[in-house]
C-alpha cells in the first residue's frame, strides 16, 4: 500500500470545487502525498486533467457514465479492492455518500468536503426526500471527518443530517483559500506585458466603470437580479457609466431566459459577454468591481481573489458569501432585490470604494490565503494516518 496514496472521488470538477482541488491539493503534493482522482468520465474531467499535467504521481479514474448516470460507489469499491489507498477525500456530498458505500467494507478512512448548501432550490431531488436523507445520513456520519468549507455551510448542514452530531464522524470547518503568491505574480505579468485590456478593447473611456461577473449562469449565481438592476441603472441615467463584463459558460449563455433580458434595448448596450478564461487575475485586476448577486453560496473563492488583487466587492448578503465580506471593505445589498442591487452600483459609481479596497488588500492577503486551509488539511491528513497505522 502506498501510505500518501490519496482517492479523491469528485461528481463534478467544475467551477468552485476544481479550484478549490488544484489550491489546496498542490501543498500537499509538496509535503509528499500523492493523487487519484475519480470522476465521472466527459470534457470536464478531461479539462481538469489537462490542468495538473505537472503534478507528480497524479492519477485518474475516468467512471463510465449511461445515460447520464453514473455511479462513483461502484468504481470507488474497485479502485480501493487494490488496498493502494491511505485515504479517501470525497468532494461534495454526493461524492461523498456514493465513496461512503462503496467504503462500506473497506473501512479506509474518510473525509468529505462539503461545497455547497441544502437549500429549497438545492434539495434532494426527486421522490422520498426524507429517506434519501437517511441513507445519505447513514452512509456519510461512517466518515472519520466531514468538512464544511464554512460555518454557514456546517449549520446548514447540520441542521438536515443532525446524527452527524451523535458521530462517529466529526465536524472540522476548514475555510477555502486562495493563491495569494500567484494571483499576485499573475496580475504582475499581465502589468508589465503588451496585451491590450479589455477597457481599451472595448474603447471604454476611463470614467466608465467596469463590473465584473464572473459566476457560472445558473440561478444560483443571481445574474437575472443583476440584469434587473442593470434595467434599473439605465432608466436612472447611468447606462453610459457603466458596462458589465461577463464570462460566457456553455449552459447559460444560451438559457432564453437571461438572453431576453440581456437583449433588452436597455440593457444590451451596457453588458460584455466575453469568453471563460483559465487565469482569473489579469481579468480582475482590470474590474473596477466585481459584482456578486448570490442566492446562496458555500465559501465562495471568487469574491477572495479579488480583495487579495484590492478590487472592491459588491455582494449580496446571501449565506455562505455574508461570512467572506463580513468585516471587509464590500457593500452587501440584500439578495434577490434588483432595485437594492442597483442602488449598491449606483452608489459605487458615484462614491466608489476603491481606496479602501486596495488598502484592505494586505489583509486580505493574510486573510484567504489557502496556505491557512492547506496546513489544517495537511494536519488532518497526517493525524488520520498515524491513527490508522
Amino acid at each position: 500500500m502506498t501510505e500518501k496514496r490519496i482517492l479523491v472521488p469528485v461528481s463534478n470538477p467544475l467551477g468552485g470545487i476544481r479550484t478549490y482541488m488544484l489550491y489546496n491539493f498542490k501543498p500537499l503534493c509538496d509535503a509528499g502525498f500523492r493523487f487519484t482522482f475519480l470522476a465521472p468520465e466527459g470534457k470536464a474531467f478531461e479539462t481538469f486533467q489537462d490542468d495538473l499535467t505537472d503534478w507528480p504521481e497524479v492519477e485518474f479514474i475516468a467512471v463510465p457514465t449511461k445515460n447520464r448516470k453514473f455511479s462513483i460507489w461502484r468504481s470507488v469499491n474497485q479502485a480501493l479492492k487494490t488496498k493502494r489507498y491511505s485515504l479517501i477525500h470525497s468532494q461534495g456530498l454526493r461524492a461523498g455518500t456514493e465513496a461512503a458505500i462503496g467504503n462500506y467494507f473497506h473501512n479506509v478512512p474518510h473525509l468529505i468536503t462539503l461545497h455547497d448548501m441544502i437549500v429549497p432550490q438545492n434539495d434532494v431531488p426527486g421522490k422520498f426526500k426524507w429517506f434519501k436523507k437517511k441513507v445519505c445520513e447513514f452512509f456519510t456520519r461512517r466518515a472519520t471527518a466531514i468538512i464544511p468549507v464554512s460555518n454557514d455551510c456546517a449549520k446548514n448542514h447540520l441542521e438536515h443530517f443532525p446524527g452527524w452530531k451523535k458521530g462517529p464522524c466529526r465536524i472540522e470547518v476548514i475555510s477555502n483559500g486562495v493563491n495569494v503568491k500567484g494571483l499576485i505574480e499573475s496580475r504582475e505579468k499581465f502589468r508589465q506585458g503588451t496585451t491590450a485590456g479589455i477597457r481599451e478593447e472595448l474603447g471604454l473611456a476611463n470614467d466608465v466603470v467596469l463590473g465584473g461577473f464572473f459566476g457560472r449562469f445558473m440561478p444560483q449565481k443571481g445574474f437575472k437580479y443583476l440584469l434587473e438592476a442593470l434595467s434599473e441603472l439605465s432608466r436612472k441615467g447611468y447606462n453610459d457609466r457603466f458596462r458589465l463584463i461577463a464570462s460566457k459558460d456553455n449552459h447559460g449563455y444560451r438559457n432564453e431566459t437571461i438572453r431576453s433580458v440581456a437583449e433588452r434595448p436597455e440593457v444590451a448596450p451596457m453588458v460584455h459577454f466575453i469568453e471563460p478564461v483559465a487565469d482569473i487575475a489579469p481579468l480582475l485586476s482590470q474590474m473596477d468591481v466585481l459584482v456578486m448577486p448570490s442566492l446562496w453560496e458555500a465559501c465562495p473563492i471568487l469574491p477572495m481573489e479579488a480583495m487579495v488583487l484590492g478590487v472592491p466587492v459588491i455582494g449580496s448578503d446571501a449565506i455562505g458569501l455574508r461570512e467572506v465580506l463580513r468585516d471587509t471593505p464590500s457593500v452587501m445589498p440584500p439578495q434577490e432585490n434588483a432595485a437594492a442591487l442597483a442602488e449598491a452600483i449606483a452608489k459605487f459609481i458615484d462614491e466608489p470604494f476603491t481606496e479602501r479596497a486596495k488598502a484592505f488588500e494586505v489583509e486580505a492577503q493574510r486573510r484567504f490565503n489557502v496556505n491557512i486551509a492547506a496546513e489544517k488539511l495537511l494536519n488532518l491528513y497526517e493525524t488520520t494516518n498515524s491513527q490508522k497505522q
